[in-house]
């Protein structure tokens, strides 16, 4: 059993190392897209996951992330994070762009019938 059962991939801090799991049997395409993010793919007995490399510095891991999880999200994964882990200016614009399409609001009122007392 994965950390990512319950999502398609899962963000988590532990032991100074950002780990980046996937759920159980995840498509070689979910696998190939993590490793094109610039992750390090790890597999022991059956199981597969990836790593931030340790020579990522803050501000390259922080720009990565910021590409990571909103391009799983439009590939159609849901994504798990670790709270405050994540959360630059791309990362919060890739999150507004997925949120439901909202009705336009009106620039005027509409206009009342006027109606003599």
């Amino acid at each position: 059993m994965s950390l990512a059962d319950e999502y398609d991939v899962t963000f988590y801090h532990r032991d100074a190392t950002i780990y980046v799991a996937t759920r159980t049997g995840a498509c070689e395409r979910l696998l190939s897209l993590l490793d094109a993010l610039g992750l390090d793919r790890h597999h022991e007995r059956g199981e597969v996951w990836h790593q931030v490399p340790p020579k990522m510095d803050e501000i390259a891991l922080k720009a990565m992330a910021d590409r990571a999880v909103p391009l799983l999200a439009q590939a159609g994964y849901q994504v798990d994070i670790d709270a405050g882990l994540f959360g630059g200016t791309a990362y919060r614009a890739a999150l507004g762009a997925h949120a439901a399409p909202r009705p336009p609001t009106p620039t005027t009122p509409p206009a009342r019938p006027h109606r003599p007392r």
